[in-house]
């Protein structure tokens, strides 16, 4: 083991930056855009710009380890500058504003490039035992490098506070937001990369198993494994002898239980050409086997789904998976679980095509429920010239059934999709229109709906107040809709019936009241999350007063249009009348 020394790292940091430099670029690309999303509140970025950094250290460190390899240095640059073009021909397609679904499929393309950085340098034929040994070391590596940057977070963010509190030194709290970024988005990524194994050290045909990855995964993992399939097989026997359709649940038990014995298979590979753990061999090569009877029951739960609530995104994403554990069970077993590494090679690659294109999840699953929804809208007769014009009293000539499943359709396009993904189907535009708004123009029944609407809004400081017309000032704070706000020899504020009444013990005859309803309306009308507003937008203002309101949240129950208020800090400026 080599000593610690300034010398050795600067030279291991050196060699990292010739041999990742494309990835090194986006790591520092990726960090210069959270400091510019710390620092600079002005500052809108884009969606594909986080894209575009984001995925660009997979897809870098993928085509590197592939690539490496080669002796011409041509061959190296190549392949990354392809690559950096595909990825911003991606970017560039991406829309502006990203609804839910471009996160989904963004993650899981993400997930496809990191899996291939693993796989990049194994397709050659002998190559199982690198590829365990690789897999290994690199997964070691990003937990080291995790909880190095954890330990050099935690060391800073002390040395800051002790500053602030021993020498009274105003440290803002965007100042920890930053060393994050220093700690986890640069120190951190810059010594995995530093300790990722080199060309020499990847293809060597030798294991190295440790004792802690021996009873992790023969004393723990394994018996959790048999436990689970043992319970499986019983339900599955149960079932048989009522003949009744499985549960729900059981696509997500199976679906953990196959990948978990592959990750169990995986980290005991090494074992299996021990003597002393014969036992090992049958379950390798029985495991798949005794997968497949559960992988079929797991198949008619997922039609059942489909069945019964017809397609989602996620609905897609588990068929799917069913399909590639079926596929690879089947080979295991004809291969005797030799090449592992063709597990991760073949989840890789059906994650990715299941995620982009015409035949993805998101494009299926948007365009059979966009033919059911225009299925639906033509069986209410609502649609003219192909387009609905909303008014009220819209007559629904429809079953109770096929009315929940179109607002639930309804639903679930806008939330996932945006509202574009309808707007064919209306005459108006539906602008920033909620869900639970275009039912309610759609006189549709919406089970998702609460009974209480609720809000919440702050504003921000750092700005000026004129309040020369103004004696007094109190700082009013109200929890859960208290009736006395303040109260003392001089004065009370009470609340009551969405007003603020402020009276005076000198002068019993006159109070002001401040009216609370109509702001309470505004404020909930511009949504219904932790919204920074403007001053103005904050305040209700009198001939006497002005309420500047700093924290607000409220509900209104749906049945009396009654509002509750549950957090309320303000300001109340005012002169006496």
């Amino acid at each position: 083991m080599k000593k610690f020394s300034i010398k050795f790292w600067i030279e291991k940091v050196q060699s990292m930056a010739l041999r990742f430099p494309f990835t090194l670029f986006f790591v520092l690309g990726l960090a210069f855009l959270f400091f510019l999303k710390i620092n600079s509140k002005n500052i809108e970025i884009q969606p594909h710009t986080w894209v575009f950094f984001s995925f660009g250290i997979a897809v870098s460190i993928a085509i590197t380890l592939l690539s490496e390899e080669l002796s011409k240095k041509t061959y190296k640059i190549a392949p990354n500058t392809g690559g950096i073009l595909l990825l911003m021909l991606y970017c560039y397609f991406l829309p502006e504003k990203f609804e839910a679904v471009d996160f989904f499929q963004s993650i899981a393309l993400c997930l496809s490039f990191i899996l291939t950085a693993f796989i990049a340098s194994f397709f050659r034929k002998n190559s199982d035992i690198p590829f365990w040994e690789f897999s290994k070391n690199v997964v070691i590596q990003i937990i080291t490098s995790f909880i190095f940057s954890g330990v050099f977070m935690i060391g800073l963010s002390l040395a800051v506070l002790s500053l602030k509190e021993l020498f009274n030194i105003d440290i803002q709290q965007k100042v920890y937001s930053n060393l994050a970024v220093v700690c986890f988005g640069i120190f951190g990524p810059v010594y995995f990369l530093s300790n990722v194994p080199d060309v020499a050290e990847k293809q060597k045909q030798e294991f190295k198993f440790d004792k802690f990855l021996k009873i992790l995964g023969l004393y723990i993992l394994f018996p959790i494994l048999a436990l689970y399939t043992l319970i499986l097989y019983v339900y599955l026997a149960q079932i048989m002898v009522k003949w009744e359709l499985p549960n729900g649940w059981l696509a997500t038990l199976v679906s953990v239980l196959g990948l978990g014995g592959f990750v169990t298979m995986f980290i005991l590979y090494p074992l299996r050409h021990d003597d002393s753990n014969k036992w090992l061999g049958w379950f390798y090569r029985f495991f798949p086997l005794i997968l497949l009877p559960l992988l079929v029951l797991m198949f008619i739960g997922i039609y059942r789904r489909f069945s019964d609530y017809g397609i989602t995104i996620n609905r897609f994403y588990v068929l799917t998976l069913n399909v590639w554990l079926v596929c690879i069970s089947i080979y295991l077993f004809l291969s005797k679980s030799k090449h592992l590494k063709w597990v991760v090679i073949s989840f890789a690659t059906i994650l990715f095509f299941s995620s982009i294109g015409p035949w993805s999840a998101y494009k299926t699953t948007k365009n059979v429920l966009t033919n059911e929804l225009k299925s639906s809208f033509e069986k209410t007769e609502w649609l003219k010239d192909g387009k609905i014009v909303l008014k009220s009293g819209l007559d629904l000539k429809i079953d109770s059934v096929s009315e929940r499943k179109m607002a639930e359709t309804i639903r679930y396009m806008v939330d996932n999709y945006g509202n574009k993904s309808i707007q064919q189907f209306f005459s108006t535009p539906l602008d920033k229109k909620l869900a639970g708004d275009i039912l309610k123009d759609l006189n549709l029944k919406d089970e998702y709906r609460p009974e209480q609407e609720y809000f919440s809004a702050y504003l921000p400081t750092g700005f000026l107040l004129d309040i020369k017309d103004y004696d007094y000032m109190l700082d009013i704070s109200m929890e859960k809709n208290k009736s006395t706000i303040y109260k003392d020899e001089k004065l009370s504020l009470t609340f009551g019936n969405n007003e603020i009444i402020l009276k005076f013990n000198d002068t019993k005859d006159k109070s002001i009241v401040i009216p609370l309803a109509g702001k309470l309306t505004e404020l909930q009308s511009l949504g219904n999350k932790n919204k920074e507003l403007n001053k103005d937008e904050m305040s209700v203002d009198g001939e006497n007063y002005k309420l500047v309101i700093y924290n607000i949240s409220a509900q209104k129950n749906r049945q009396d249009s009654v509002y509750k208020i549950n957090d309320f800090n303000a300001h109340l400026y005012y002169k006496k009348p």
